[in-house]
């Protein structure tokens, strides 16, 4: 019997999905280039962004199932690939807690435009107003918006010990690249420069006893994500969107993304959901209505709140007061602060993986 062809190894391991997931290994990106078939023997190296032991038992089982059946296939052998940083190590076995940080939550989008950064910084604004010790950490390094939507073109300072101290707004402890630059100094930096940066806000910014650390993630899947889940664990993912159908494809990276690096996405927020009249009150789907319920329902995560567009959000970024701060009983605030309860009580419970299909 002939045996199988690389090409046909790998169409073949679309069919393992990975491990509380939806989408197979290879739409994930998971399965090496160097498949290697000889007299019957297959050879798979995998990156299965995960470096605990139960995932990557399930996924050597799964691949060993599903060659097994394939026709010509006599003995397949899985190798775990560790992702490399620096040396040949692991750079998800090196995350180590924050001192003093329960929580770490980034808020991230795949696309730009959609109202990430508001939703960021008035969920920790309402964290803040429930009680919790919050910081919010803009590491959105090319286009930093924290300086304005909180009103402050300070400087930290720092302790004796070398420690930056974070700036505090609004019951919040602020950290942002923002402080550091002119409103004329443009940003052309590469991304071993991002990671530095990301990892120094981080690591040397004496964020204190902090019950939640809100992390507001640049758009798309590059740098400043992958070494936020490479240096912390993360307790969780939320991702905001805007309800139209098209959408669905930059979620689907998101979640992929968050995935790889075993992280929780704890749901999705849909911004924008609809323009509400000021005069009249009326709410008109100006992008559309029910895509971030389809989003979350094709993701197997929960749909934690519809975020409607009105005048007032926009108008306390630019003035440098969230809205949760600066009207704490407008009807948007009262969604920011449920959704805030909503994020809380995700954090507490035991982690359960979205679905990428």
């Amino acid at each position: 019997m002939p045996e199988p062809t690389p090409e046909e190894v790998r169409e073949a391991l679309r069919a393992v999905l990975f491990p509380g997931f939806r989408r197979d290994i290879v739409a994930l990106g998971m399965v090496g280039d160097d498949l290697q078939v000889a007299e019957g023997v297959v050879r798979v190296h995998l990156r299965p962004g995960s470096d605990k032991p139960e995932v990557v038992d399930e996924l050597r089982r799964r691949v060993g199932n599903v060659l097994g059946r394939v026709p010509g296939v006599t003995r397949v052998e899985v190798h775990m690939a560790r992702a490399e940083a620096g040396r040949g190590r692991d750079p998800m076995a090196e995350r180590a807690a924050l001192a003093g940080v329960r929580h770490v939550l980034a808020v991230a989008s795949t696309k730009g435009g959609v109202g990430k950064s508001t939703v960021a910084a008035n969920l920790a604004v309402a964290l803040a107003a429930r009680g919790h010790r919050v910081g919010l950490l803009d590491a959105d390094v090319y286009g930093p918006s924290v300086p304005i939507m909180f009103g402050t073109d300070a400087r930290p300072t720092a302790t004796a010990a070398k420690r930056i101290v974070p700036l505090e707004r609004h019951g919040l402890r602020l950290m942002s690249m923002g402080f550091f630059l002119d409103e004329q100094s443009p940003v052309i930096w590469r991304g071993p420069i991002v990671m530095g940066i990301v990892r120094q806000f981080l690591r040397d910014v004496d964020w204190g006893e902090t019950d939640f650390l809100v992390v507001d993630l640049p758009p798309g899947t590059g740098d400043a994500p992958l070494t936020l889940a490479q240096q912390v664990p993360l307790t969780g993912a939320i991702i905001v969107t805007t309800p139209q159908d098209v959408a669905l494809l930059d979620v689907g990276r998101g979640v992929a993304m968050f995935a790889q690096v075993s992280t929780p996405v704890l749901g999705v927020v849909e911004n924008m959901a609809g323009y509400v009249c000021p005069s009249c009150g009326t709410e008109d789907p100006v992008f559309g209505e029910g895509g971030g319920a389809r989003l979350a329902e094709h993701f197997g995560v929960p749909l934690l709140a519809r975020i409607p567009l009105v005048p007032a959000v926009r108008e306390g970024g630019d003035r440098g007061t969230p809205l949760v701060a600066a009207a704490p009983d407008h009807p948007v605030a009262r969604i920011f602060r449920d959704l805030a309860e909503r994020v809380a009580e995700a954090a507490e419970r035991p982690a359960v993986p979205a679905t990428t299909g």
